[in-house]
């Protein structure tokens, strides 16, 4: 039951996640979150938090129960997805008019990532199967 409910929410939280994503691809993200603008680093600690509950939510939901199953002994099969997807989606706003390229973005999300996998590892064996 824990881990179909852990399923649920990182299914829920992908959605959300693509929600995001067109909309800002639409150049619709300043009539959503403006206020980001006006916070130091907004834009970054969004990406940050977005990616790091992503990672954290998939992770949960997707445990690497040994560490002979991680890639390079210290990747997570659900943190590599997330991290090829979203380097290939902010490669991709180099073709979009409304989006910037950016690589502290890009940074922003890999910090994310890595987090998000971390406390999931920290999380998981507080959690019964």
């Amino acid at each position: 039951m824990k881990r179909a409910l852990a399923i649920l929410a990182a299914a829920s939280f992908v959605i959300f996640f693509v929600i995001i994503v067109t909309i800002a691809n639409r150049g619709e993200g300043n009539l959503w979150w403006g206020f980001v603008d006006r916070i130091p680093f907004g834009d970054k600690l969004g990406h940050l938090g977005l990616t790091g509950t992503l990672s954290f939510l998939c992770n949960l939901a997707f445990p690497t129960r040994h560490p002979n199953q991680r890639i390079l002994k210290v990747i997570n099969r659900p943190t590599l997805l997330i991290g090829i997807l979203l380097a290939a989606e902010e490669l991709s706003q180099a073709l979009i008019p409304s989006r910037t390229c950016d690589v502290m973005d890009g940074l922003a999300d890999l910090i994310g990532i890595a987090l998000g996998q971390l406390l999931a590892q920290l999380a998981h064996p507080l959690r019964s199967s």
